[in-house]
């Protein structure tokens, strides 16, 4: 699992790639909020472009990420999100609490939109 981000307009885009999985899932979460900490009001996009599996875990913490962020009053948008890493976010039913965009462009497009992130 690798994680890395970089600054695009008002968002941070943190890019997943491997598997985000038990063993790794502390670490991520540990980058997360030192994300957060090191910039504490701007939005989040995550680029799961190179994410191939995502654990029950894993999905613990994007929820987290986007319960911290929706308290902030920050947004939070996901896209690139392949068929299978979707397939769980389908099966455990939390795909209905995200913004997925098909790709980078369109979620960053999508910024100054007037609805909401969160339902």
């Amino acid at each position: 699992m690798k994680l890395t981000f970089k600054k695009q307009k008002d968002y941070i885009v943190i890019y997943l790639s491997g598997s985000l999985d038990t063993k790794i899932s502390r670490d991520i979460e540990e980058d997360f909020e030192q994300i957060l900490t090191n910039h504490p009001k701007t939005n989040i996009l995550l680029n799961m472009k190179e994410l191939k599996y995502i654990s029950s875990s894993g999905l613990r913490i994007i929820v987290s990420l986007r319960s911290a962020l929706q308290a902030a009053n920050l947004k939070f948008k996901i896209c690139n999100m392949g068929k299978n890493v979707r397939e769980i976010f389908e099966l455990t039913k939390v795909v209905q609490f995200f913004k997925i965009y098909e790709d980078e462009e369109s979620a960053l497009l999508s910024i100054n939109e007037l609805d909401s992130d969160y339902d």
